[in-house]
Parts: structure tokens; sequence; C-alpha cells
């Protein structure tokens, strides 16, 4: 009997606060008061939840695809036109703009190649040029570096 009265004993309080939640009518929208925040003991118990939408005009897209185009990020991006990361990527994809793939330039690939060439792990290359370790191996793969190990190379 102690030891369910000290596993179940810390309950009485969000019991409490369920309860008088339940009775004021906070989990079912159509009895919340309009007016103001619900309350407790404690004070308000939700926020007012209000989250901006920001509509970009056309012009707007415009000019974050031509930035987008222009090499800036999506995080970037999001920033200077005060919009979530992922609405970023739908406005790319409305206008059919091809996506970047984050990976290696020329220069960094043949540097990639070298460093394999001579014993470095993927993992310590990667680390070195600030990427993925997948942006190392497609590098690598593409040099002929590494073969592929990918699901079908089994049945080649």
């Amino acid at each position: 009997m102690g030891c369910l009265s000290s596993t179940f004993g810390n309950f009485v309080p969000k019991t409490k606060t369920l309860v008088n939640r339940l009775l004021r009518g906070v989990y079912q929208v159509s009895r919340r008061p309009q007016s103001g925040a619900p309350r407790d003991d404690r004070g308000p118990v939700v926020r007012t939840i209000e989250t901006a939408q920001t509509f970009l005009t056309a012009s707007e897209v415009d000019r974050l695809v031509g930035d987008y185009l222009a090499g800036m990020s999506v995080k970037s991006l999001a920033e200077r036109y005060g919009i979530h990361r992922s609405t970023v990527f739908s406005h790319l994809r409305r206008r059919n703009v091809p996506s970047r793939r984050p990976g290696l330039c020329p220069d960094e690939r043949a540097e990639a190649v070298r460093l394999a060439r001579a014993g470095v792990s993927m993992r310590a290359i990667a680390r070195r040029m600030g990427v993925d370790r997948k942006a190392v191996r497609a590098a690598l793969v593409e040099a002929g570096v590494i073969m592929d190990g990918g699901p079908s190379a089994s049945h080649r």
C-alpha cells in the first residue's frame, strides 16, 4: 500500500487541474469562452495561439527564386523573406526550380579523391571539408574510387 501511494501520490495536483479544465470546457472548442485565455489556480493555462502567415507577392517569389538561383541558402531565404524553410521549398517547387543538391564543387571533389587515395576515411574527409559524409561518398563513387554498394549492386 505504501508503494502505491508514493507512486500515484503526485498526481493529485495534476488531476485537479485536469478536472478544472474539463469542467470549464477548455478541451472542447465549442464551449470555450471567447474572451481571454483559460485560467486556473496558477494563472493562464493556454496562451492565445496566433500564427501570423506571411504571403509573398508574385514579385517577391520572383526575387526569392532569383536569390536561390544566385546561390543563397534556403535558411537565409527563409530569414530574409520571413517565411518557413518548407515554404521556401514550396515556392521553388511551384516554379519548377531544380533543387540544389548539397555536395562538393569540382575542386573539392578532386581534393576528396586525393585524400581518399592517401588513405583518409570518408568521415575524416567530410569533417575536414565541412560537408556530409554522403556528399564525400557520392564524389568518390562518381570518381570511381569506390564501388557503389547500393541494393542493386549485388545483381550486376
